[in-house]
């Protein structure tokens, strides 16, 4: 089960239930996180249902290195030979040099959820490293889908990026936001800096963008930034 719809021209959505990837298709095609370890099977599924092949992916954009948004990157840049883009904070966990689970949790209930995490992700869950190609810091255009601003909106994780598309009006925040069941903003549980998540939600208010597409929950898709901007105040 799950879910492989077209949002709007060219965006598809992939979920398993757990969070969002999404599929870009122009010329080639880019992807925006992978889901978990185990789903890359369902990305290959969506890319054929377009008629298109693995090959034409040419870019995967990681929003943050958490296992349910990079988990199968390995699996889909083998089959694809795409090139991987992510926050250079945070290589050290995608090339598997450092294990997620000990990425900074806030307060607490932080320390509880990383125990949680560590158990997960020694006895559940096969993580596979990947090469990054493309260590980004914010500001950086991406050639692909038009081309893709990198914006560094940190707080959920230290290195978490959005990736904007000006012309398009359009954003990705993954975790920056949370669409769950509604636009809210990211729960204080699981946040490495709660203060820099609330930072990073003003950053991604003052943008301009029609359509917000999130890690988790449904996207908006009409008058985003006002409802972001009514969000941060």
């Amino acid at each position: 089960m799950g879910t492989f719809e077209e949002i709007t021209a060219g965006i598809y959505l992939i979920s398993a239930g757990r969070s969002n990837s999404y599929l870009l298709a122009d010329h080639d095609l880019t992807l925006i996180d992978t889901g978990m370890p185990g789903d890359a099977d369902r990305v290959i599924d969506s890319i054929k249902k377009i008629g298109r092949r693995c090959e034409e992916l040419n870019h995967i954009l990681i929003t943050h290195a958490h296992m349910d948004h990079m988990g199968s990157v390995a699996a889909l840049k083998k089959v694809s030979g795409a090139q991987v883009a992510a926050s250079s904070r945070e290589v050290a966990y995608i090339e598997g040099l450092r294990k997620t689970w000990t990425m900074g949790r806030e307060g607490l209930a932080g320390k509880f959820f990383k125990g949680v995490l560590f158990l997960l992700e020694t006895f559940s869950f096969h993580y596979e490293p990947a090469g990054v190609d493309i260590p980004c810091q914010g500001g950086e255009v991406i050639d692909c889908f038009g081309g893709m601003q990198v914006i560094s909106s940190p707080g959920h994780s230290p290195g978490s990026l959005s990736f904007y598309q000006r012309e398009k009006k359009i954003i990705f925040t993954g975790d920056a936001l949370s669409g769950v069941p509604d636009l809210k903003l990211p729960p204080r549980l699981g946040c490495a800096d709660y203060r820099e998540a609330l930072a990073s939600v003003q950053k991604l208010a003052e943008l301009d963008y029609d359509m917000c597409f999130f890690g988790h929950g449904a996207p908006l898709q009409k008058g985003a930034a006002l409802r972001v901007k009514e969000l941060g105040k």
